[in-house]
Parts: C-alpha cells; structure tokens; sequence
C-alpha cells in the first residue's frame, strides 16, 4: 500500500496576519483545500495518504467536505475518508451524497484534525469513483451565549465574551435560591467550541428554591388573644384556597405544590375537581390576595384518608398549573426533616385568614399566633374527658400532634383549616402539622390538633415525583 503524509501548518510571519487573526476577529484569511489523490480522476487502489491540519491558540479549524465519491461499504471497512483530532474519531464517510455514511452540509470543527484517505487493495478492477475535496478555514473559537440558569443569572469573569479561554460564572436569585454546595458554577471555553466547568462537565446547575427563610421576621414570641396581624414578607408559604364548598389555607411547599388538609380537598369521599380549586397566594391582605387566583392541575388526598369517620391521615396535595417564581411575598416552607422530633413545649407559628373567635367572623388581615406543642398523653386525656362528658367525638392518633394552651385563648379556628403549623429549627421554619380539627376554638382545656407532616413525608415525595 501507498504511504503520502502532508502536513498543513498555519504559520504567522508577519505583523498583519497576526493581527487579522486576534481573538475577538472572525474574518480570518487562513484556508485553503484538500482533495484526494488524482481528483477529480478515479483515485487508485491500495491508497493511504494523512494530512494534518495544526491550527492555533483561541481558533479551531471548520472543514466543509464538498464533494464526496468513496466506494461505498459497511461501516465504510474497505475505502474511506476518517477524520480524527486527539485519537478520537470525528467521522468516517464514504458513499455518495445519498448515502448512509454521507458527512452532510454541516462543516466539522476542531481545534486540530487529521484527515486519513484510504482504499482497500481487495479490487482488481479499475475504480471509478473519485475520492473527495473538501476545504478548511482557520475560524476564532466561540463558545456562543452560555445556557441561560432558570432563576439565576452569570457573570463574565474574563475580559472578552464567548471566546476561547472566557471565564464566566452562574449565580441564583438570592435569598430566593441557591446554589447545592457542590454545584460548578464556573464555567471556561474550550478549545472544542463548548462550555465546560472545572471537571469538564458541561451540565449548568440547578438554582434550588430557599424555604423556610422569610425575609422579614415576626415579632418575638407574644400571648396576645386574637393573635397579631402579619407584616408583608414574615409568612410567605401562607395560601388562600377557595372551592365551590368552602374554603380554607395551606402552604406552599415547591414551585408547583400546595399542602393543606384532605377534608378541604374532598366531597363526599372524593378529590375536588381542579377546576373547582382556586389558589391565592403573595398577600397579607385579603382584598388583594383575591386579585391574581392561581389554577390548580391536580388534587391528590391521602389514600387513607376516610373522612368523615375521622381524620387520621388528614392531608392532600394541590399541584399547580404553572410553577410559581419565588420572591420575598412567596416562598416555601420546609418539609420535616426524616428523623424530625416534636418537642412538647416548642413554640411553633400558625397563621390564617379564619376566624378570630369561635363565633367571629373571617380576619381580612393575615393573623398569626404562637403555640406550643402539647404533649401527645396530655392531649389524648383532654379530649377523653370531653367525649366522656359528650358522648362520641374524634380520636386522636399518632399520625396528630397538638398545640394550644391549656388556659385556652389562643388557637386556630374555622377556616384557618389546612394552614401550616410550624416549628423552626436553625433558623428555618418547616412544616411540623396541617390545621385540622379540635372542640371549639381556644376553650379552657382543649387544644388544636394538626396533621403530623412528619409521618408522610415518604407519601409527600412519592406523589410529587410521579404527578
């Protein structure tokens, strides 16, 4: 077999070619072409012949293949045209223009290429087919825009944009997002036209809502009767939910997720239909929390929930139509942690738009009160002393937990059903219950008791990863 090697070396001799062809220039004169041997002839058989095309710093060479005529075979075995840039192959081609193994329209870019020519020896008749052309051009390397981070935004490190060696780095919407602690968040063009981070991956990060984290804080723990109204930004997981039966709260927990309580979300043993849902979310005031309703897409109970024997399992899922964008006025609360613990006398946050008193009427402030948690045997007696004197009533059970005070005063009451109940544990607050039921509404010796979110945090993530 014949052996031609070439090499096609860029060469800069002079001032003005130097300079034509600096980063920032894409108009470089640097090309030219290569063809096969004896082209446009039939090219001969037992035939190898290698041209290396070396380029530059900061540019890579674009090759465009005009015209291709190689005898055609599986997997291009016997003639065939092989491009490769550091051991690793860019193509191989043969056939004609329709063919299978035909390169296309679009040019192959590399900061550096070998282009290997060969046909096989097996044949004894006179080929007629006529190899290849193909040219070349020196060409600025350019990374382009970086891929935009969804609620985040980058920052150029370098001097100059998008070129070879650009530096820019990924940031988030704090404090709405952040960035996981091992995210690469600085991000180099390369010498192959991509954007790669330090391990040389080329996966933007993932911008992870905040929860739990307001960005205005309440006042210190009070015992006012009524509770207090609720600045702007202090409780912005608080949600409005209103259907064609009632109506109640919950809390965000994700972009596109409500929790609240599963006998809001049901009818007569039923999910809700979505479209009966409306959302209301980002105010502390009731007439302009009612402007901007937002749609609900499914709603999801608890398949144990067996209201209204009782309400174990009291809690349901409301995914939203669109995913909401975090702000100061709307932002997450946190989801128990697995090994999470309730502490009996912890002081944890309710907050609604109920009813101030048992026989009141609806708050159009947000109102918020603090309670602690009662120990779970201190609760169960309360309300077994209550049946005792009724007759009947709810039980309470290990998937409940109760906080109030045992002189009463303080609670939440109706309509205030489904908000959250929260503790807060280094500085954020999670979900520790959902409003659910109770005798009354800050009687003497009753308390309010709330879902256990705690226990279905398992349900929580299954639901949310198949819906």
């Amino acid at each position: 077999m014949g052996w031609i090697y070439s090499v096609i070396w860029f060469v800069f001799v002079s001032v003005s070619v130097c300079e034509c062809c600096s980063v920032g220039f894409t108009d470089c004169s640097m090309h030219g072409e290569i063809r096969s041997t004896l082209y446009p002839l039939p090219y001969p058989a037992g035939l190898k012949r290698e041209w290396n095309i070396l380029g530059r710093d900061g540019y890579q060479i674009q090759l465009s293949i005009t015209h291709l005529d190689i005898k055609p075979s599986a997997g291009c075995s016997q003639d065939s045209l092989t491009v490769v840039y550091d051991q690793k192959i860019l193509g191989r081609f043969c056939g004609q223009e329709n063919s299978t193994n035909h390169p296309g329209k679009e040019p192959i870019r590399s900061p550096g290429m070998t282009l290997i020519f060969q046909s096989s020896n097996s044949n004894s008749e006179v080929q007629q087919h006529i190899g290849f052309s193909a040219t070349y051009k020196l060409t600025v390397i350019d990374c382009g825009e970086p891929e935009p981070l969804l609620n985040g935004g980058m920052t150029y490190m370098s001097e100059f944009q998008n070129k070879y060696r650009s530096i820019f780095q990924y940031h988030c919407n704090e404090p709405y997002y952040s960035l996981p602690e091992d995210a690469n968040v600085l991000f180099t063009c390369g010498a192959d036209g991509k954007w790669k981070s330090s391990n040389g991956s080329d996966v933007s990060p993932t911008c992870i809502p905040v929860c739990g984290k307001p960005t205005e804080h309440l006042s210190v723990y009070q015992r006012i009767i009524g509770g207090n109204d609720a600045p702007e930004y202090t409780i912005p997981w608080q949600v409005q939910l209103k259907e064609n039966y009632g109506s109640g709260g919950g809390m965000v927990i994700a972009d596109r997720w409500i929790m609240t309580a599963a006998h809001l979300a049901t009818q007569a043993t039923n999910p809700v239909s979505n479209n009966t849902v409306q959302v209301y979310l980002g105010q502390t005031d009731v007439q302009r929390l009612m402007d901007s309703p937002v749609h609900a897409a499914s709603v999801h109970i608890h398949p144990d929930y067996n209201n209204p024997v009782d309400y174990n399992n009291d809690i349901a899922l409301i995914k939203l139509q669109d995913p909401i964008t975090f702000n100061a006025s709307v932002m997450p609360i946190c989801l128990p942690a697995q090994n999470a613990t309730y502490v009996t006398g912890m002081m944890g946050l309710v907050s609604g738009f109920g009813y101030t008193q048992e026989m009141g009427r609806s708050t159009q402030q947000l109102k918020y009160v603090h309670l602690p948690v009662v120990d779970q045997e201190t609760c169960r007696d309360s309300f077994t002393t209550s049946r005792q004197k009724r007759g009947g009533g709810q039980i309470l059970t290990d998937n409940m937990v109760c906080a109030g005070l045992p002189e009463g005063g303080k609670d939440s009451c109706s309509g205030d059903a489904g908000n959250a109940y929260a503790l807060k544990d280094k500085g954020r607050f999670w979900a520790a219950g959902i409003v659910s039921w109770g005798t009354g509404c800050g009687r003497r010796g009753a308390y309010g008791v709330y879902t256990r979110v705690a226990n279905y945090l398992d349900w929580i993530t299954k639901t949310m990863q198949e819906n």
